[in-house]
């Protein structure tokens, strides 16, 4: 990979990955052995966690195709070798948070992804792209799923900072569906949304509560966007730079 060509974004855009019963096999020694490499760099590197979330799920039957996406992930890396995160001082202390999904993305369960980052200032200090468990019917209800995950990481958080005796205000999640946010905010138990299960409105408890508070927010400016979809050039880098994952 030394002498490889270095990439703009760590994913293509064209490329579907999914299972191939004809597909040319690779070792899974080796594809493993890259996941393991790729996965512990996501602790520091925010915006290839979506595309390792994809290709570590071929990991039991990987093929030539998915081994094709590993090394662009590598070939990224190596364009974006100085990239580092920042770390700036704030003078508030508060909590805000992005959520985003990509409605039946999986092409072979049509499970959708959630994703989400959380802010503590202008800090970054976590972030998640994982599949959901189960299949959403619509986009309402996958985006009213990643709004939950992004609720209980947000939440847990703001109880470590109450054991600290740190007070913080309501924490604001962007969401760019206002579909879930209505039924969020909704205290009537629609029939349309029964299909939703019940802990989902965990989410109108702690609004309730006054722990969150949604806020609509563009797709354009969505920055979990990164977490939940491969991006253009433009995007990628425009989202990088809201991450604070910068070169120096």
């Amino acid at each position: 990979m030394s002498d490889s060509k270095p990439m703009q974004t760590p994913m293509d855009q064209n490329m579907s990955l999914q299972m191939v019963a004809k597909a040319e096999p690779f070792d899974a020694t080796l594809y493993s052995q890259a996941i393991g490499c790729l996965i512990y760099l996501c602790n520091t590197r925010p915006d290839i966690q979506f595309a390792v979330s994809q290709v570590s799920r071929f990991m039991q039957n990987p093929t030539v195709l998915h081994w094709k996406a590993i090394k662009r992930i590598f070939r990224y890396l190596k364009g974006t070798s100085n990239f580092a995160m920042v770390f700036s001082k704030s003078i508030h202390l508060l909590l805000k948070g992005f959520s985003d999904s990509d409605w039946a993305g999986d092409r072979d369960t049509r499970r959708s992804t959630s994703g989400f980052c959380l802010y503590l200032g202008v800090c970054l200090i976590s972030w998640l792209s994982k599949r959901q468990p189960t299949i959403a019917t619509s986009s309402c209800e996958a985006e009213y799923r990643a709004t939950f995950t992004a609720t209980l990481e947000s939440v847990w958080l703001q109880k470590i900072f109450s054991y600290l005796d740190v007070r913080v205000e309501p924490i604001q999640i962007f969401s760019d569906s206002q579909s879930a946010i209505a039924i969020a905010k909704n205290p009537v138990h629609h029939a349309r949304t029964k299909h939703i299960e019940v802990h989902y409105h965990y989410i109108r408890e702690q609004i309730a509560k006054k722990h969150i508070e949604l806020v609509y927010v563009p797709s354009s400016e969505n920055v979990a966007d990164i977490f939940t979809k491969a991006l253009t050039r433009d995007s990628h880098e425009k989202i990088c730079m809201l991450l604070k994952l910068v070169p120096i």
